[in-house]
């Protein structure tokens, strides 16, 4: 008996630590599958905003007033409303934020990857997502 209890208690351990590492992978998929249902399906479907370098966007007299960070990715616009979930990405459990913005007349876009700009104009819904750190947006991307 004093032989075989460290082998049922590591069996048990074993067993245990696979079960939890299961049931985690499974709420995972579930969570990003919910949030992209929650996602408007044209949302990325548009023509690309137009992007600025870093001089053009410091040369606007319009700055961004509204900064919030989803998803380790900071977002900086003018104006308007935002609505963020995330998307699968790469499959698996991979996801990328993927934020819906009603006017935001500037953007600019803060990833590991670096900074991104754009001007999206006033009155213009749009579309960010990053997949793999690189923004993407798309105009008239809400419905």
């Amino acid at each position: 008996m004093a032989k075989t209890f460290p082998m049922m208690m590591i069996g048990a351990l074993v067993i245990g630590m696979t079960v939890v590492a299961v049931t985690s992978y499974q709420n995972r998929v579930q969570k990003i599958a919910e949030s992209e249902a929650a996602t408007t399906p044209s949302a990325t479907v548009g023509p690309p905003c137009p992007v600025l370098t870093k001089a053009e966007f410091d040369a606007l007299e319009v700055k961004p007033k509204k900064t919030f960070i989803f998803n380790e990715v900071t977002f900086d616009r003018r104006f308007g409303h935002v609505e963020c979930n995330v998307v699968s990405d790469g499959g698996g459990t991979g996801f990328a934020p993927l934020c819906q913005f009603t006017s935001p007349a500037v953007l600019k876009v803060t990833t590991k990857r670096g900074e991104f700009y754009f001007k999206t104009g006033v009155g213009k819904p749009v579309t960010v997502s990053t997949p793999g750190g690189i923004p993407k947006c798309v105009v008239a991307g809400k419905s």
